[in-house]
């Protein structure tokens, strides 16, 4: 790998000063003269026909500036960008908990939730369909009249699966289960919304995809997408929940019906009750193996409860699809999964989308071939890890960096899985100690044939300092840190001469949305596009003033290099004479996710994705046998993330990831009876404390990524996928019984001891 001043290099993270000492400003944070206090009246049943619905007295009340309903709006009633079947506002049935029927707009909190409270709705309560293992079938009551409970199908085919069964020594056949999961992040949903004197409707907000909220923004209040403005203030976490609208265009819509600025935040309850939550899935998985423990086929059908409305549900379940197998070469394969509408709470976007679900039931069901085989779980992976060169099931061909198995061989090193039988010489009887592999090909990008780009526009000043204009988000992730770095080294200046003007639907173009593990690659390839007529332009100007062929010549850290010489001529010497000469100092790149010709079949599916991350997990947890208890107490993480570009935000992403998977493993689950959400509080919704978080050990390898920025890769998405079955793998070594469906809780834990016939 070629040197580098800035990347790969420990750095202070972009605006971390702000946010450590809480000067940073989030959206409630936010205040306008005059501004109003913006509510949602939610249906108190998910599944009902709406008889009527009286606003009148609401809107008498003092200190209530506006109530709307869906007559109201002089646009699309509708939250979402591709599939617009969800309401803003509900104008007939309810079909979950979280459905709005009016927005409110008052003085203060008090008049808000008097006007809440004075609105009349008369329900006719409807029978509900609540299983969707119930709901594929033809005679089961649907959500929508006119459509079918399955909402989407995917299959992916490949090679002959029936002979492969027919030539199988042993078939391995099991099914496993997803929950439903909360995000819960720091920061609910929330907007301030206003309009300006010349009708600009201005709306800040927590969001992931600025541009695309402004297409729905306009398009629901009826106007075109120029009069509206998106800006993004700092956003206390998303992964996900934030990927589509939530109460930006309700928001809007009241500043519009009031002319005043309208603040509209969630409460923690609200968000938990409304917002759309990660699929519930149920994947049956059957293999075809023979004796020595080769993959010859597998079968599987997966079925994802999306709630009412389609949202990003058909996408989570072509992805969960494509990744079903794995880390694992499988010659025949025929792969099902349906996308299934119900009563239930409404799914999308959550970090891992499909993929944390798939790896779940693939690596479970490696454990349990391993144990059919009779063959350690390490050397099952190994005999099967996808090498170079080979196809998955999709059709995409592995390339360099993307087989598992250095990352397997480096996590067992690292976690002393050969030596793990001289662990547990010292526990007291009711003790047990597990060790659980797992190994993954995650996807970063959205996918082929989907629209899936970046822009980026740099402006180099005459001093040397440069602003980056970014339409992409930075949610925590750290992308605002790693783009400034890729501009600082492109453009062979400082870290601290590069200020990164943040999303402003009027300031910066559009990057696409912050998912997918996909910020990095798409908009640091159109920061580099976008350096590259001002790099020339300085090292033009560079070769005139010295003499020196262009070739020769560097620029690192603000000054001019010839060679490995450091020459007395600053980056800002060659911006001022480059100004004089009119060469360009500012300029717009940008990128399109570009697939290789060679990495596709002809044949191959579609929406396949053709870049990977390869990594492995090795989890080690202490069960007491008496309670059920878990702790884990070691987590392993080896992941080759291509070039590391900025060594602490990718320790932060790896230890946060496996921190949520942990969560996801053990404690997480939103309890939903009948269509009603029970745990809807942090205090009964149990996420991963400080004291929960084990021992962690992480390591990167670096194989770079050809078509990536300075050879990296997307890594956000790979420690919450690794982190769920290594864990629950080794729960399972630890019990000496199967475990299929996650959270694996204490409960779950005495049942399989139970069931086993081991108590003691």
């Amino acid at each position: 790998m070629s040197a580098t001043k800035i990347l790969g290099k420990r750095t202070t993270a972009v605006g971390s000063h702000d946010i450590v000492t809480g000067q940073a400003r989030y959206t409630p944070d936010l205040t306008f003269p005059g501004m109003l206090v913006g509510k949602l009246l939610y249906t108190t049943h998910p599944s009902a026909r709406i008889v009527n619905i009286d606003v009148s007295k609401a809107r008498a009340l003092p200190g209530v500036a506006a109530v709307i309903t869906h007559e109201d709006i002089p646009g699309e009633n509708s939250y979402l960008v591709y599939d617009s079947d969800q309401p803003l506002l509900i104008e007939d049935y309810a079909r979950y908990q979280g459905d709005a029927l009016a927005a409110i707009a008052a003085e203060n909190e008090a008049a808000a939730q008097a006007a809440l409270q004075a609105i009349e709705v008369d329900y006719e309560p409807l029978p509900g369909i609540f299983n969707p293992l119930e709901a594929v079938k033809p005679e089961s009551p649907r959500v929508w009249p006119d459509r079918d409970n399955i909402y989407g199908h995917v299959v992916i085919d490949g090679g002959d699966v029936s002979a492969a069964f027919e030539q199988a020594d042993i078939i391995v056949e099991n099914t496993y289960t997803t929950q439903t999961v909360e995000h819960a992040y720091l920061e609910p949903e929330g907007a301030v919304a206003l309009v300006e004197s010349d009708g600009m409707v201005v709306v800040y907000t927590s969001c992931q995809t600025p541009h695309r909220d402004r297409t729905q923004i306009a398009r629901s209040l009826g106007i075109p997408e120029s009069m509206v403005r998106v800006i993004v203030p700092r956003v206390g976490g998303a992964f996900g929940g934030k990927d589509e609208a939530h109460v930006q265009i309700h928001a809007a819509l009241l500043a519009q019906a009031t002319g005043r600025p309208v603040r509209l935040i969630r409460s923690r309850e609200e968000s938990i009750l409304t917002h759309v939550k990660r699929h519930p899935v149920t994947i049956h998985y059957r293999s075809a193996v023979t004796t020595d423990g080769q993959l010859l086929g597998v079968d599987v059908q997966a079925i994802g409860d999306t709630g009412p409305y389609a949202n990003m549900g058909m996408n989570v379940m072509s992805v969960l699809a494509s990744h079903v197998t794995g880390a694992y070469y499988v010659p025949n394969s025929h792969i099902e999964s349906y996308t299934v509408l119900t009563n239930n709470p409404i799914c999308g976007a959550m970090r891992g989308f499909g993929q944390y679900q798939a790896h779940f039931a693939c690596e479970r069901q490696m454990d349990a071939i391993a144990q059919a085989v009779g063959v350690d779980p390490v050397e099952i992976r190994l005999r099967n890890a996808l090498q170079e060169g080979m196809k998955l099931p999709t059709g995409a061909k592995v390339r360099q960096g993307s087989s598992p198995t250095e990352s397997i061989g480096e996590a067992v090193r690292l976690s002393g899985w050969k030596e793990r039988d001289q662990s547990d010489d010292r526990l007291p009887a009711h003790l047990r100690r597990g060790w659980g592999i797992a190994a993954m090909l995650e996807s970063f990008g959205i996918g082929r044939n989907l629209p899936d780009c970046a822009g980026a526009v740099l402006e180099m000043a005459v001093d040397g300092s440069v602003i980056l204009r970014t339409g992409a988000v930075d949610m925590g992730q750290g992308a605002y840190t790693v783009l400034a770095q890729l501009a600082a080294e492109q453009l062979g200046v400082e870290l601290s001469a590069v200020r990164v003007i943040t999303p402003d639907t009027d300031k910066t173009v559009e990057a696409g949305a912050s998912c997918a593990s996909r910020v990095t690659f798409t908009s640091g390839n159109a920061i580099l596009r976008s350096a590259l007529p001002i790099r020339r332009g300085l090292l033009k100007t560079a070769a005139e003033e010295t003499g020196i062929p262009e070739e020769k010549l560097s620029l690192r850290g603000g000054f001019l290099f010839a060679e490995e010489e450091k020459l007395a001529i600053s980056v800002a010497e060659l911006a001022q004479k480059a100004r004089q000469r009119n060469y360009q100092l500012n300029s717009s790149g940008y990128y399109a996710m570009d697939y290789p010709d060679d990495i596709f079949d002809e044949d191959s599916y579609p929406h396949a994705p053709g870049f990977f991350t390869a990594g492995a997990a090795v989890a080690r947890v202490l069960v007491d046998l008496e309670t059920g208890e878990v702790t884990v107490e070691e987590l392993v993480l080896v992941q080759d993330i291509g070039r590391v570009l900025n060594p602490d935000g990718a320790l932060g992403q790896a230890e946060g990831g496996m921190a949520m998977g942990l969560g996801g493993a053990i404690l997480e689950e939103l309890i939903v009876r009948e269509g009603k959400t029970l745990n809807y509080s942090l205090e009964s919704y149990l996420i991963p404390t400080v004291r929960d978080i084990p021992k962690t050990i992480v390591k990167f390898l670096e194989t770079p990524e050809p078509y990536g920025p300075y050879g990296a890769r997307g890594m956000a998405e790979g420690p919450i996928i690794l982190a769920p079955p290594a864990i629950v793998n080794a729960i399972s070594d630890a019990i000496g019984a199967p475990l299929n469906s996650m959270p694996v809780t204490a409960e779950r834990v005495l049942e399989a001891l139970e069931g086993n016939g081991n108590t003691s």
